[in-house]
């Protein structure tokens, strides 16, 4: 039977370079990963969304092309923004890519299935 060591390391194979110290999984979807990291030069906090065979399906890839072109555009102080895509070791046979983003305290999606009453400060 092939089990994953309990002390296995989940960011083995992920390519942060040194500027970033991952945290902690924060969860899986349909494009990858997203982990909670420290920028090691100014100690921000950001997310860092891994995407993974990113050209193996063209819908997929314009999708992801889309995401990425959007979050560069809108600058408002409700909308999470990039703080940087990492640049890929290999410029020319990459298939992931980086996107680092601020760190949200919390997701959409746990905020609608919350049983609490939103207020101002929440929306």
């Amino acid at each position: 039977m092939n089990r994953k060591k309990l002390t296995s390391n989940p960011f083995a194979d992920w390519e942060l370079g040194d500027d970033y110290e991952p945290i902690k999984m924060l969860g899986r979807g349909s494009y990858g990963a997203v982990a909670s990291a420290i920028h090691k030069p100014t100690g921000t906090k950001v997310a860092i969304k891994k995407m993974d065979g990113v050209f193996d399906d063209e819908i997929d890839c314009k999708r992801i092309l889309r995401e990425v072109d959007l979050l560069r555009k809108l600058k408002h102080p409700y909308v999470i923004e990039i703080f940087d895509m990492l640049e890929p070791k290999d410029p020319v046979k990459f298939d992931t890519i980086y996107i680092v983003l601020r760190l949200a305290e919390s997701d959409l999606k746990k905020v609608i299935k919350s049983a609490i009453h939103l207020q101002i400060k929440h929306i």
